[in-house]
């Protein structure tokens, strides 16, 4: 089946997504990544940016890229502000989001979801400890400031282009909550984070909310590809397994795949 959308991953949770004219791209992290030679400047367009939370492995190129493409930013309700005055960005093409909230921008809905970050298993004033200690965050202390709101606010969205394609971007665990808020959506692509969780249960879980084609992110900010593809190779084998008539996507940085 074709879906009429073009992906591209650049690194950790950064996608293009290109449908028609529109131009989207999640959380973009891509220059200090040491796991591929890939800049900002290797974004080619960008209409709409996503951000579902504000750890600065989310953010980092988004200064650049807004003055380069003045494209709408769509995030959290509280962390709009503090990400606003970081980036000195024009308010206007701000658009805080909460749950729910659905905006058409014409050949894209793009609609927020509510979402948890990943468990830590730390507690705020350790979350916050950790990740001062981040190179980024000590040489930047505004954006240290604000890392907070990433560790409480997260926001999962989902884009539906106006040929009928649902396309999930999604970073949390696979709980219950999450299963029976997609489960009713019902994404046909379905981007989702690379979880240290078993790959069964997550191609289950990709099943249960009856994604076609899936697609892993986050898997190599901390590791390289000979490290993480074993694990994700087996990943794909439980999800075809599990979606017969399904699709598992090995992304490649920088390379677009035609849906």
């Amino acid at each position: 089946m074709s879906y009429g959308v073009r992906i591209k991953w650049n690194t950790i949770a950064s996608f293009e997504i290109q449908y028609k004219d529109t131009a989207i791209l999640t959380d973009p992290c891509i220059t200090v990544n040491e796991n591929t030679d890939l800049t900002w400047e290797d974004v080619e367009k960008c209409d709409i940016i996503t951000i579902t939370h504000v750890h600065w492995d989310h953010i980092t190129d988004l200064p650049v890229l807004t003055k380069k493409f003045n494209p709408k930013v769509l995030l959290g309700e509280l962390s709009a502000m503090p990400l606003t005055q970081w980036m000195d960005y024009n308010p206007s093409n701000v658009y805080p989001m909460e749950p729910n909230l659905e905006l058409d921008f014409g050949e894209v809905k793009v609609k927020a979801l509510f979402g948890k970050h990943v468990d830590q298993n730390r507690t705020i004033g350790e979350l916050d400890e950790r990740i001062g200690k981040n190179p980024l965050c000590q040489a930047d202390p505004f954006m240290k400031s604000f890392q907070t709101l990433g560790s409480l606010e997260y926001r999962n969205f989902l884009f539906t282009f106006d040929n009928g394609t649902k396309v999930l971007m999604w970073g949390n665990n696979p709980r219950i909550e999450q299963q029976k808020i997609l489960s009713a959506i019902k994404p046909d692509i379905a981007i989702l984070q690379f979880t240290k969780h078993e790959p069964d249960e997550m191609a289950e879980f990709a099943k249960s909310i009856g994604a076609k084609v899936m697609i892993p992110h986050h898997m190599d900010l901390k590791h390289t590809e000979e490290e993480y593809m074993p694990r994700l190779l087996r990943l794909a084998e439980a999800f075809e397994r599990k979606v017969p008539d399904g699709k598992f996507i090995v992304p490649k940085h920088g390379e677009w795949v035609e849906l």
